[in-house]
């Protein structure tokens, strides 16, 4: 019998464990929804957690640590199996001195590097700044222990992004207290290519850019997404730069993602890359006292797929409809989105989950009003309130996540449950992530390149920030959590 090779990854995962296990505390994936994996619990507040994944089935966790006081940056890498492959409560990235946090960056470049962008590192010094750190496999900086800065001093930037460029690059961008969108790119090197200081965003003369996302595009080319704010309009638009110079390459306003609608203050829309050059968007503004949720396909060049104003995830005018969470499908050009819809009816306020398949050609496919998860359930004292949504891929539909319950109410549970490409339910019953009865927040999830999705979330009881920790669990495409069958894990990985 001739030998059966192995999938790269599977074999990068197990060496992984194998080497990094005497030098790490080693904790699979549990099986188990009261005993979840810990990412991190050293005493103080862990919030903001995002999880990405590795080529080598693993995960890159970053999160913000407010422990030993000023919202330090930390990151933990895991291999396939769950098991952490650096000291307990990760390895410290920045040590900074901030009272509060705002959004930052992470990607994981070519290399399977980590990316992170975010302010460093002394509030309100003179040498405050935006800074890009890159952490390799080993978790050791590639760029010095202090990353490379990216704004310039006094700039004011606050909030910032990162993403991988298909060359290796880094590409960063973030919002000056000027209120211009700023973007650089660093090379596999760290060293900057757009200029020393980077290129500003075009755009409409009036308004300020508050960046929303930055994601690669291909080629080394970089798409950014902002909040074009001017007095209380809020336009969703969106532009890309040529991975050469930096120079636009739609037009010199960029592209309004929707003639119609008007984006809420503090909300910034992501973007989905279609892995073609261009960007999806999945998200949900104003048209006067009503709320849409929307999706456009913006392509290579900048045109809009689905027209002037996109295409609505429900046609419903009876309620309001809230905070999606999408994935885009680059092989049959669908998205799959959930959201919540909202209304009030005799001062009572109720909660409702929906979901929805957008075809390549931006037709709904579950009937215009979506696909009914959670019915209309009166949501007054919080504890069927919904948020924290989550949508993942999954073969043939989706994975979606989500949180019942705020912050009034001790017991906010996670759901998940799995549709296929009509809509309809796969698993017997939905699962439940967590069965303690405390607080969640700060829901991320992400696939693995091993065929199972993965989720991060900050837990706690009572209001006390102070005690959350940050917690994980995997759960495969059957529906089930815990350890991941060796033999199933190998097997599409050898050839008959």
């Amino acid at each position: 019998m001739r030998p059966f090779p192995v999938r790269s990854w599977a074999l990068a995962a197990l060496s992984a464990s194998l080497i990094c296990g005497a030098s790490a505390a080693l904790a699979a994936w549990s099986s188990d929804p009261a005993v979840n994996l810990v990412i991190a619990e050293r005493g103080g507040e862990e919030t903001q957690a995002k999880i990405l994944p590795r080529a080598d089935g693993g995960f890159y966790v970053s999160w913000f640590d407010n422990t030993d006081g000023g919202y330090d940056v930390r990151l933990q890498r895991l291999d396939a199996q769950g098991n952490a492959l650096w000291a307990p409560g990760g390895i410290l990235v920045a040590d900074r001195t901030y009272s509060s946090t705002t959004d930052y960056g992470f990607a994981v470049d070519t290399a399977g590097d980590a990316l992170l962008s975010f302010q460093c590192c002394t509030q309100g010094a003179g040498d405050e700044r935006i800074v890009v750190v890159k952490i390799d496999a080993d978790g050791a900086p590639a760029w010095g222990a202090g990353g490379i800065a990216v704004s310039t001093l006094g700039e004011g930037a606050v909030v910032s992004y990162v993403a991988a460029g298909a060359d290796g690059s880094a590409l960063a961008a973030w919002m000056n207290d000027s209120g211009q969108g700023r973007v650089q790119k660093l090379n596999a090197a760290g060293q900057p290519q757009w200029g020393a200081t980077g290129v500003t965003v075009p755009g409409p003369a009036s308004g300020l850019k508050f960046m929303a996302d930055i994601k690669g595009a291909g080629n080394g080319d970089a798409i950014v997404a902002w909040s074009n704010q001017s007095g209380s309009t809020r336009i969703l638009r969106a532009q890309k730069f040529a991975s050469a110079d930096g120079a636009p390459l739609w037009g010199t306003d960029g592209v309004r993602v929707s003639d119609s609608g008007n984006l809420q203050a503090g909300y910034f829309p992501k973007i989905i890359p279609d892995d073609a050059g261009g960007a999806v968007f999945a998200y949900y503004d104003a048209s006067g006292v009503a709320f849409n949720v929307r999706v456009q396909h913006v392509d290579a060049d900048g045109g809009r797929r689905f027209g002037a104003d996109g295409v609505l995830a429900t046609t419903d005018t009876s309620k309001g409809h809230y905070s999606p969470s999408a994935t885009y499908d680059p092989v049959t050009g669908n998205t799959h989105l959930i959201w919540v819809d909202g209304t009030t009816i005799n001062q009572q306020s109720y909660d409702g989950l929906y979901a929805q398949r957008i075809d390549a050609g931006g037709v709904r496919i579950w009937n215009d009003g979506g696909r009914e998860l959670v019915p209309m359930t009166i949501s007054t004292t919080g504890a069927n309130a919904l948020s924290q949504l989550v949508a993942l891929p999954a073969p043939d539909g989706l994975l979606a996540a989500w949180v019942t319950g705020n912050t009034s109410v001790a017991a906010n549970p996670i759901t998940t449950v799995r549709l296929d490409a009509l809509g309809a339910e796969i698993w017997p019953q939905r699962v439940s992530l967590k069965s303690r009865a405390n607080r969640t927040s700060r829901l991320a999830g992400a696939t693995s390149q091993a065929g199972y999705a993965a989720y991060v979330w900050s837990e706690g009881s009572g209001n006390d920030a102070g005690g959350l920790d940050l917690l994980a669990q995997n759960l495969s495409y059957a529906g089930a959590l815990g350890p991941t069958d060796p033999d199933l894990l190998f097997a599409d990985g050898f050839e008959p």
